[in-house]
């Protein structure tokens, strides 16, 4: 295969049918020249040129091997554009993954806190109760994790922050009939359509114990939620009549609560959230260490 000092010595030598024009192009000596047209014709296994005084034409076999050359170069050109973008977008580009009770809570504030002294950060953010956090950075496919890692065994690569503890809110339509009692036992919130992100085994295992941590509080729990998303625009969406209760954050219901049309409601007892960001450790890209720091801000540490 030729290398890319062969294949522009040949691209070069073809254009300018003359060693020292060519040669000159480059910026190497004649020698160097002619030993980069012999590696190449040893690298294709025929010859390319003629060898003539002040004329160094294409044999056949170069002539027709001419177009294979300049696609070459062409590719190589390409690829030369696609690494110089990424060189240049991965000092800027966070790759954030996030549970879907942080998007609004914790990741919308410190993007705005860092664009602020980073105005050129760009961020990725996937939300997901599913993901597998921990392999997807050792992987590198993302550079932050923010959600729930409470359970999750130390790694000596790995750095976790830990935020303070807050309770989950649930929020109804303000017809709702549980606005009629507060405050609204678990057992009573869970007797009615409940719509939620996904409950992975931690939730489940929090709500059982919140619920007595009987035979029958388990059984409930494997029946919840009646509608489960990852998505909160959607579930949110639910709280357009009095037939679901939804759970997450304040913030998360905020605009609806202000409307007037949601009620957040008082539960006995409160389940909390535990919340951790996770990265990979050491120093990282300027960015993720940007909205890092932000990150730190808001456990109130830094």
């Amino acid at each position: 295969m030729l290398t890319e000092k062969t294949l522009s010595a040949v691209l070069h030598l073809a254009e300018t049918g003359n060693f020292q024009e060519a040669a000159k192009r480059l910026g190497v000596s004649n020698a160097s020249l002619s030993r980069y047209i012999s590696m190449a014709e040893e690298q294709v296994g025929f010859p390319l040129f003629h060898r003539k005084r002040g004329n160094s034409g294409l044999t056949r076999e170069g002539q027709e091997f001419l177009p294979v050359a300049q696609k070459l170069q062409a590719d190589l050109d390409k690829c030369a554009d696609q690494i110089a973008r990424i060189r240049a977008n991965s000092g800027q580009l966070v790759r954030i993954g996030c549970g879907p009770l942080t998007p609004r809570t914790l990741i919308q504030p410190a993007i705005q806190a860092a664009l602020q002294k980073t105005p050129d950060l760009r961020c990725r953010v996937d939300v997901s109760a599913r993901q597998t956090p921990i392999e997807m950075l050792e992987q590198g496919k993302i550079d932050i994790y923010v959600g729930d890692l409470t359970h999750t065994p130390e790694t000596e690569n790995i750095k976790l922050m830990m935020f303070e503890k807050r309770a989950v809110v649930f929020a109804a339509h303000v017809s709702h009939p549980l606005h009629r009692k507060e405050p609204v036992t678990l057992n009573e919130l869970f007797s009615h359509p409940f719509a939620s992100p996904h409950l992975h085994k931690h939730w489940r295992a929090a709500i059982a114990r919140a619920l007595g941590g009987t035979v029958d509080a388990i059984e409930k729990v494997k029946s919840l939620p009646q509608v489960e998303s990852d998505d909160y625009s959607f579930l949110c969406s639910l709280l357009s009549g009095p037939e679901f209760v939804v759970g997450g954050m304040p913030e998360t219901f905020r605009e609806l609560v202000t409307q007037g049309s949601v009620s957040l409601i008082e539960t006995s007892p409160q389940i909390t959230w535990n919340i951790c960001a996770a990265r990979k450790s050491g120093p990282g890209q300027p960015a993720t260490d940007a909205l890092w720091k932000q990150l730190e801000a808001l456990t109130g540490k830094s």
